[in-house]
């Protein structure tokens, strides 16, 4: 739903605030950085590499954010004859003991030059420079963050900017970083734990800014840069933040603070930790200059103690970037209670509609829709059709009951998470990577407490079938699961043992029924069986969509033995898109159909990264890097992987 909220205010920025002294450490390493060639990137640069194909030095390819190149080279005839240029492990870097832990959800930036110079990042806070042509560091800083981080599960990053001389990334204290983009060296530090909700820090670092980093509750933003300005989000939804985000000039000092919980929406002070934090990339419309930023879900989970909408969590809201002042925003779920954010990157793209050119914004969700909004109002003009199962969805979580909360279809991994899209402007597809699995809810009440998960939640996940085999193929076909052809998506459901009264259904308000005829309700308790009956038994899909019409043009779905994909994708003019899966094998799909057209292997785990491309005219060659971070494959060591394909030209 989309709102018009008038006067939602800044936070303060206080000046006495340490918004320039950095909490942590940084380690700084070097090879041979002779061999990067002076280049200075300028705004226009960043306007134009879109059109540019020898570079990419935005996160999603273009301000817009639609991960397409314009190189032409690589087309469905010649796809099968690209060949693996080099392949490395890149982390972890010198300051650091081996942790085969980290997580790899970045896309690289690659600046043109002779040699052309790749920025990449990877989970925890480190930031290197590679040759892109032989996959050689040159240098790497390894920033160490005040509040440490879990070595058992560090959060992903998902890369850097660059302009002038300087590459920018986003540190896990909620800093931004410069540093030289020749030498790797500090150039300075914007503090953004310095204050909060207008107050100052005792120390460098707000107390409620505190806690130990993990996966899955803090993540780097990668920074966007226009007008002077660089962009920058928040993290801690599951630790009571309240979100933020952040504009500041191009020599680290604060220009405005956006409230992701405005006061004046909220009920009484619930706002002071509702969650509603901006910590995945976010797109930007150039022509207007304005920003739309993804949004997390509120906090607590459960929402007795937030009334009301809760605004702007769980959906995407744009602001002025001169001004910092809102512009709409539109909310996948008002008063979430599933933990159904909205962290995958928005895009924009321009449709004729009503005889007029239109731009919109779209999305995949955490709910497992397309969500296609009027980039100038906000106001909704498409939701897709479905590209995963929705099973008892919205269905509001027993208090204090686990055992007998009924499964539920999307997951709160998704539908969509991070994973950021592409889209093809000639077809009018969008790649969207989604999850597929059942979960269960149950609400608890808990307090506030800071540096502590404020969440009141407890989560079961279904088991997969342990009595299928495995598959010879890792994946099937949207017409397999359709027609129930193969059998491990059969998904048979089977009633725990020592079940009682098996005749004995639960009727409305939890009344037994003795007639023993089937309800319309999902079966709880010891009647739940091991996995709801509806699920295809896939756990992830790759789907093409499109946004405008909400069509879904094709699916390939995962089965059970595979995580379900994760990581980004591109597309190219010439019908292609590439998407990593967690198989280790990037995949070349036709645009239209699906259909894979060419397979390469990338590492013997998970491929959570986002591809992208660039052309070498020295070398006569076009370049696909792949960046490969496993988490989560269930059969494969984890890994950070980076691997860079080649066609010659």
């Amino acid at each position: 739903m989309a709102n018009e909220i008038p006067g939602s205010e800044h936070m303060d920025l206080p000046d006495d605030a340490p918004w320039n002294e950095k909490p942590g450490e940084s380690h700084v390493a070097q090879g041979d950085i002779d061999v990067i060639p002076e280049r200075e990137i300028t705004e226009e640069d960043l306007h134009q590499t879109t059109k540019d194909e020898t570079n990419w030095l935005l996160f999603g390819g273009a301000y817009e954010n639609q991960r397409h190149t314009t190189a032409e080279h690589i087309t469905p005839d010649n796809v099968d004859e690209v060949e693996l240029e080099w392949r490395i492990d890149l982390a972890p870097p010198h300051a650091l003991e081996p942790n085969p832990s980290h997580e790899f959800q970045g896309s690289p930036l690659v600046v043109d030059g002779d040699p052309p110079i790749m920025y990449i990042t990877v989970g925890a806070d480190q930031l290197y420079a590679v040759n892109a042509r032989t996959g050689e560091k040159l240098w790497e800083h390894y920033y160490e963050p005040a509040v440490g981080y879990s070595e058992d599960a560090p959060p992903a990053e998902r890369g850097p900017a660059v302009l002038g001389g300087t590459v920018y990334k986003s540190t896990l204290d909620l800093g931004v970083l410069a540093v030289d983009r020749y030498t790797g060296e500090e150039q300075w530090y914007y503090n953004g734990a310095a204050a909060y909700r207008g107050e100052v820090a005792d120390g460098l670092m707000h107390e409620e800014l505190q806690w130990e980093r993990e996966r899955g509750s803090t993540s780097s933003f990668p920074p966007l840069i226009y007008d002077g300005k660089l962009m920058k989000g928040s993290f801690g939804g599951e630790f009571g933040v309240s979100g933020f985000f952040d504009a500041i000039d191009l020599e680290g000092n604060p220009q405005w603070r956006f409230n992701m919980t405005p006061t004046e929406q909220w009920v009484g002070d619930s706002w002071q930790h509702g969650g509603g934090t901006a910590w995945a990339s976010g797109a930007i419309e150039p022509e207007e200059g304005t920003v739309i930023v993804p949004s997390a879900n509120p906090g607590p989970w459960y929402g007795t103690v937030r009334p009301g909408f809760n605004p702007f969590t769980c959906g995407k809201v744009a602001i002025d970037i001169e001004s910092g002042e809102y512009q709409w925003h539109h909310q996948d779920v008002p008063h979430d209670w599933w933990d159904y954010d909205s962290p995958s990157p928005p895009l924009v793209f321009e449709e004729e509609h009503d005889g007029e050119p239109t731009k919109f914004a779209t999305w995949p969700g955490k709910t497992g829709w397309v969500y296609t909004v009027n980039m100038e109002t906000g106001q909704l003009h498409q939701r897709s059709d479905e590209y995963v199962q929705h099973v008892n969805t919205f269905s509001l979580p027993p208090y204090e009951d686990i055992e007998n909360a009924p499964w539920m279809m999307p997951h709160l991994t998704g539908g969509t998470n991070p994973q950021p899209s592409s889209f093809d402007p000639n077809t009018r597809t969008m790649v969207v990577k989604g999850a597929n699995e059942p979960m269960a809810l149950s609400w608890y009440e808990e307090e506030y407490e800071a540096g502590e998960r404020y969440m009141g939640m407890d989560i079961a996940s279904a088991e997969p079938p342990e009595e299928v085999e495995e598959p010879d193929e890792p994946t099937l076909s949207a017409e397999e699961v359709a027609e129930e052809e193969d059998p491990h998506l059969e998904a048979e459901v089977e009633e725990e043992e020592d079940q009682e009264d098996e005749d004995v259904d639960e009727g409305e308000d939890g009344e037994a029924t003795e007639d023993g005829e089937e309800d319309d309700g999902p079966p709880v308790g010891q009647a739940r069986p091991d996995y709801p009956e509806e699920w295809n038994g896939a756990t992830g899909v790759i789907a093409g969509i499109d946004p405008y019409t909400g069509d879904v043009k094709w699916q390939e779905w995962y089965d059970w033995t595979n995580f379900h994909p994760r990581g980004g994708s591109f597309t190219t003019p010439t019908g292609l898109a590439f998407a990593g899966t967690p198989n280790g094998v990037m995949v070349a799909y036709d645009i239209e159909s699906g259909d894979r057209l060419a397979e390469f292997e990338v590492a013997d785990h998970g491929v959570d990264g986002a591809p992208m491309s660039w052309v070498d005219p020295h070398e006569e060659k076009q370049y696909i890097a792949m960046p490969a971070g496993g988490g989560h494959h269930t059969d494969v060591e984890l890994g950070t992987t980076l691997a860079v394909f080649s066609l010659e030209i």
